[in-house]
């Protein structure tokens, strides 16, 4: 996986998840799909397009994948899956919590 370059600042950004079923989907369709949904991020964050690629999980056993992305809107992220001419069946806003350490 390519990370993009530029990080975008935390206000006004939100998450969201790609989800995507990939029946019969090789190792390699899947790294040259995270590579062109970097290239588009990047490509879309040069030109004003505030998006940011994180990272994809796949799961074999139900043959989905999600693809994790940081944007202002969910509008963002589906210009940058088109654009790396992914297919998908839905994007939602998501909200991650981990749990607090002595530190934080």
């Amino acid at each position: 996986m390519l990370p993009n370059a530029r990080v975008l600042s935390v206000d006004g950004v939100n998450t969201y998840l790609v989800e995507q079923y990939l029946p019969g989907v090789t190792a390699r369709q899947l790294d040259e799909a995270s590579a062109r949904l970097a290239a588009a991020a990047t490509e879309l964050t040069a030109n004003g397009v505030a998006v940011r690629y994180i990272s994809s999980t796949f799961i074999p056993e139900e043959e989905s994948c999600f693809c994790a992305f940081e944007a202002p809107a969910a509008s963002d992220v589906r210009r940058a899956c088109e654009q790396a001419g992914v297919r998908f069946a839905r994007i939602v806003e998501t909200h991650d919590f981990s749990p607090k350490t002595e530190e934080q």
